[in-house]
Formats: C-alpha cells, structure tokens, sequence
C-alpha cells in the first residue's frame, strides 16, 4: 500500500500554487500594455503638418505665378521691361520668398529676376519639371513649368522661401521614450542623405532600424529609432516576480505543513498515551489535544477506555479476591507478602497471623457445605470489620485466613492479634435455626532480614498454629525468628 504523508502533501500544494502563480504571471505579461508602433505614435506631429503646408502653399503659389498672363508674357517675350514688372509685383507680394524664373532651353535666367544660387535652383528644376530642394541653411525651394497657349514648355517658376522656424518645430517632435533618438535628414542627388537636425540618445541608432517619416513636398524627412528591448528583457522583471512569488508560497504552505504535520503528531501521541494508560489500567485526568478533528475521536476513546478500565479493574479485582469470603485470595498473598519482604532491607518490620477457625470440620460434617460455606463468609467479614484498613486479610485455603500488619513488629502484632480475638463476635448464625460459637486459633510471625525465602515467616507462623490446636485451640502462639 502506497502511503502519502501530510509533507508530501504540502509538497504538491506548494508546486500547484507556484504553477497558478506563474500561469496568473504569464497572464499579466501577455496582458501588459503594448507599445504603439513609431508610425502611429508620430503619425503627422505638428512639425511635418506645419512644414507640408507651407511646402503645399510655395507649391501652390509657384502654380498661380507659372499661369499669370504677366508670366506667360515674360518668357514669351523675354522684355526686361516686362519681366522687370513681373519681378517687382511679385517681391511686393512676398518679400521673404525668391522667384525665379529660367528658360526651358537655355536655362538661362529672364532678365529682371536676381541671380541667387542659379545652378543650384537650375538643376533642381530640370529634374522632372516639378520638384523641390532644400539647403542646410532651411531654405525650401519649388518649381513649377510654365506652359504656352500652344502647350509647349516655355521654362520654369522657381520660388524659394526661408525656414526659420525649423529648429524649433524639430525640437517639438515627440520621441516614443527618453531613450529614443531622431534625425531630420535631407536627400540628396545621389541619394545619400544629410542630417541637418538630431535629438535624443545617439547609441540607440547602433542597434535599431529606423521608422522614417517624408515629409511630402519637400526633401526632408524624419528617421525614428527607439531601444530595442528583447523577449528576454521585457519578461525579466516577469520572471523575477515569478520567482520571488513562489519563494513565498513555498515557504507558507511549508512553515504550514510543518506546523500542521507537528500539531497531527502531537495530537496522535496523546492519543497513543490514552492508549497506554488503558493497557496499564490508569487514566489520567486531562488529555490535551490542539486540533478540533481529534477533540471528538479522544472523547470517544476515553469513554471506551473508561470502561474498558473498569471492566478490567472488575476482572482484576474478581482475580485477586476469593470468590467465597471476599478477601484477597493466595495469589494476591503471595504478591503482597513479597512486596513486604523487598522492604525488609531497608530496616522495616512486618508480622503475619495465621488463622484457623475452630470446629469447623465439625460444621461441615453436622450442618453441611452450606452451612461451612457460611461460617467461612461470616469469619471474612468479622476480620474485615474488626481489623485496621492497613491490614492485609486473605484466604489460604478452607478455612485457614492469615492477616499480614505492614511496618508492624512483633510484639505490636501480638497486641493487634488479642485485640482481634476480643473484637470478634461470639457467634454467628450459620443457616436459620443453627447458630455456631465462633473461635479460632492462630500463629504469629515476623519477617526476618535473616530469611533466604519469603515463605520463611510463614512457615514459622504454620508452626506456632499447630501449637496453639494441640494447646487446645482458641488461643494465639508466637513463633520468632531464630
């Protein structure tokens, strides 16, 4: 048979709690908020509203200048004159912007328009007709065609404007993290990039791909890169808690097992102690038990132990007594007497009476059994009520008794012994109508510390009562130690 101890079940609570504590921890980890991804979080911040709008309205702006009539007649004509007032209406329309215009061929600028960075804004706008530039001074630059009425390409309207402002509107871009790291990079012909602007911490650029964000109508763009953090990383902390949680648990429902294993033991030993005490024939006044599940099985084997105990004290007792006088029979003499006799070498004294009853064949053989049997059971009462609670009465046999006086000596046992003989009745009644004298005749002897054998002293005391039958009986002889 297979047997589980209360640890062992502590041991399988433990490992269950700490499996629930790492699926509830796991649970947490999946359920922990998610970092929104770079594209959403800097979806359109208000630096790349800002810069597209003003790069739509340049746009928009080169588009008006490229269609107005007093455009169209410039490049038609190419008069100074004309050109000239072109030039002046569209500086008092907006002073901070520089417009250009250039001829399609030639790429030659129409006279009446300030030079500026000529081949920089040439080349820009003989990519594809439409475009727009910027320099590292945060000057943007677009460019628009200029159409005849028969539809050819007349030339371009080229129109730069300052952005002062850029620093300021990069410095207000919001970065994912503090640990995050941004650029503002610009492109170039042969499609490498300038960074023009940086924030944030530059390490992180190392080891993370960047999110890029254009910026439309113009040739900047931001790049994003944020730490990169590993499942590993993310689940360490996770993990850490895992493990501090079943460090706990373990040691909670351990310390319990153990305090509850201890308290069953203990319980179980005062149940073990009951026990013990029944088999010893004993109880004691009080058996503690700690727990509330052994309060009602105790009680119900203290009430069977109490019976047991007095049905085993009824046994013991009908063992030791003779069933006809009700004193103690020869079995329970002789471990009385040789109780007394280990005490001899300590220095105390014990004497014994042997008693006889008189006629008492005579009774048997006139009045019969019954009638001996009584004499027998009235001589045993007599004794018990005319001697001390101290004394020790028994039944040898037929009619023989001996009484053994404790710590008494010699002579204080003959005193005890006359004093019985005058106590005792002078008759008894036998059976109705039949009425005996009642007599006896008795030896007495001491234990002496010169006896080999317990039976010594009442071998002597034997002795002395054949003495006092052949003196003529009722009368007591004294047979000392030699």
């Amino acid at each position: 048979m297979h047997h589980t101890s209360i640890l062992r079940f502590g041991l399988f609570l433990a490992s269950a709690l700490v499996l629930l504590a790492g699926l509830v921890m796991f649970a947490i980890y999946q359920s922990r908020p998610q970092a929104l991804p770079v594209p959403e979080e800097l979806d359109k911040p208000v630096m790349a509203t800002q810069i597209e709008f003003l790069a739509d309205a340049m746009q928009g702006s080169s588009a008006r200048i490229a269609a107005h009539p007093q455009t169209l007649a410039c490049f038609a004509t190419a008069s100074p004159e004309v050109c000239q007032a072109q030039a002046a209406n569209l500086h008092a329309l907006n002073q901070d912007a520089t417009v250009l215009f250039a001829t399609d061929g030639q790429r030659q600028l129409l006279p009446g328009f300030l030079p500026g960075d000529t081949r920089r804004l040439l080349s820009s706008a003989g990519r594809g007709g439409t475009g727009a530039m910027a320099a590292a001074t945060f000057n943007l630059s677009v460019s628009h065609p200029v159409v005849g009425s028969d539809g050819k390409r007349l030339g371009y309207v080229i129109v730069e404007q300052s952005v002062p402002q850029l620093q300021a509107l990069f410095d207000t871009l919001p970065l994912p993290d503090a640990a995050a790291y941004a650029e503002l990079q610009q492109s170039q012909a042969n499609e490498a990039s300038v960074v023009l602007m940086r924030r944030g911490n530059q390490a992180v650029k190392r080891n993370a791909q960047p999110t890029l964000i254009e910026l439309a109508g113009t040739p900047w763009r931001i790049a994003v890169w944020r730490p990169v953090t590993t499942v590993a990383e993310s689940a360490a902390l996770y993990v850490l808690g895992w493990l501090v949680a079943s460090l706990v648990i373990a040691i909670m429902v351990l310390s319990f097992t153990l305090a509850v294993r201890n308290r069953v033991t203990d319980n179980l030993h005062v149940m073990v102690k009951l026990t013990n005490d029944v088999r010893q024939q004993r109880l004691r006044a009080d058996y503690p038990v700690s727990l509330a599940e052994f309060q009602s099985p105790l009680e119900t084997m203290l009430k069977l132990g109490k019976v047991m105990l007095g049905r085993q004290k009824e046994v013991t007792s009908l063992a030791r007594l003779d069933h006809l006088s009700q004193v103690n029979n020869r079995r329970s003499f002789d471990e009385k007497q040789k109780e007394l006799f280990a005490t001899l070498k300590d220095g105390w004294s014990h004497s014994l009476l042997i008693l006889d009853i008189d006629n008492f064949k005579q009774v048997n053989d006139t009045f019969g059994h019954e009638a001996g049997d009584q004499l027998i059971i009235k001589f045993g009462n007599a004794l018990k009520h005319c001697l001390r609670n101290s004394d020790f009465i028994a039944r040898l046999g037929g009619d023989e008794f001996c009484v053994l006086f404790p710590y008494t000596p010699l002579d204080r046992g003959l005193e005890l012994a006359e004093r019985l003989r005058a106590n005792m009745p002078e008759s008894v009644e036998l059976i109705p109508g039949v009425t005996q004298k009642l007599s006896w005749s008795g030896g007495l002897s001491e234990y002496s510390r010169d006896d080999k054998e317990e039976n010594e002293a009442l071998a002597r005391a034997d002795a002395a009562l054949l003495e006092a039958k052949r003196g003529g009986r009722n009368a007591t002889r004294i047979r000392a130690a030699a």
